[in-house]
């Protein structure tokens, strides 16, 4: 008895219709992965919030917080003496935050996913910047909570609470816990305040950019005064587009808590103003004059283009806006 196998174009064909399976099949189950992938994920991140909670519950228990607490996660673990009793697997990174009035907030990423929530959220973010996943702010504090008096300011002008602050208004803030700074007013739109420190940072001088290409900012300047204000806790912290003299080559800068002043603001006031002489950077790029140079503010009172990698000369003076 002779016996009848598969013709080649019968196993192609089984091949073919193998395939075409596959290729339907392998994205759902894929689908289905990493849906459960972030599903899980976003269970941990609910976990590590109750965790935070119970932290609190417990320390209520035992007279309660002095401070906040921020826990943070690296390597999958704990660092650190504050850690959270939590069931399951970490996340890869993280920081999680609890308040002394009981808030809890966290950002968290498992190198594919970030997940934050801030103080005052009921609900997580599972869809945040996995490049920039970072505790969110807490409450933007306002210009009435941040005020005090020194012998710069020696008391309150009374625009914090209504009325419109006016430009050279003095105003001592409170940039962090402890620490006070002395600022003038330059402008108060929109229920914010605009204000610029009474001296350069550290009194250091800066150049205005080392990188070649001034089309890119006041880059070094920039880093410098972020640098040396990060610590500023209680401003909030903005993202800030920076442009030359003619509004062009927008450079946009994240997680800020203070900026340079622009070309323009400076040129409405500083003719009028005596206390924005010194010798610091504007943020903007001379583009009439020449790329290579940038709006310097001097010491005897007038603007002018100067050599933008030039370290020796200018400093950095703070902005910050604060709301009322």
């Amino acid at each position: 008895m002779k016996r009848k196998g598969f013709t080649l174009i019968e196993l192609l064909a089984v091949i073919v219709i193998l395939a075409i399976i596959a290729l339907i099949a392998v994205p759902v189950i894929m689908n289905i992965i990493s849906s459960a992938r972030e599903s899980a994920f976003e269970d941990t991140a609910y976990g590590l919030i109750s965790a935070g909670e119970m932290y609190y519950t417990r320390e209520l228990l035992n007279n309660g917080m002095t401070s906040d607490v921020e826990f943070t996660i690296e390597d999958g673990e704990f660092v650190g003496e504050n850690k959270l009793e939590v069931k399951g697997a970490l996340p890869q990174t993280g920081k999680i935050k609890v308040t002394v009035d009981g808030k809890v907030a966290l950002a968290i990423s498992n190198g594919a996913m970030c997940i934050t929530k801030g103080y005052d959220d009921s609900k997580i973010d599972p869809e945040a910047d996995v490049d920039d996943c970072k505790l969110p702010s807490g409450t933007a504090k306002t210009l009435r909570e941040l005020v005090k008096t020194n012998d710069f300011a020696t008391s309150v002008d009374g625009c914090v609470i209504s009325g419109i602050c006016e430009v050279g208004t003095k105003f001592a803030i409170e940039v962090v816990p402890g620490t006070i700074k002395n600022f003038y007013v330059i402008n108060d739109t929109n229920n914010t305040v605009t204000l610029i420190m009474d001296r350069n940072i550290d009194e250091e001088t800066v150049a205005w950019n080392t990188s070649g290409n001034n089309i890119d900012g006041p880059i070094t300047a920039l880093d410098y005064l972020e640098s040396k204000t990060s610590s500023w806790i209680n401003i909030e912290e903005k993202a800030y587009t920076i442009t030359d003299d003619k509004g062009e080559n927008a450079v946009l800068r994240k997680n800020a808590r203070t900026r340079m002043i622009t070309y323009v603001e400076i040129n409405d006031l500083i003719n009028s103003h005596s206390w924005l002489y010194g010798d610091y950077w504007t943020s903007s790029i001379s583009v009439d004059y020449d790329y290579s140079a940038a709006w310097g503010v001097f010491n005897e009172g007038f603007i002018e283009p100067f050599s933008a990698d030039a370290s020796d000369y200018f400093g950095v003076r703070p902005v910050i806006e604060i709301k009322k």
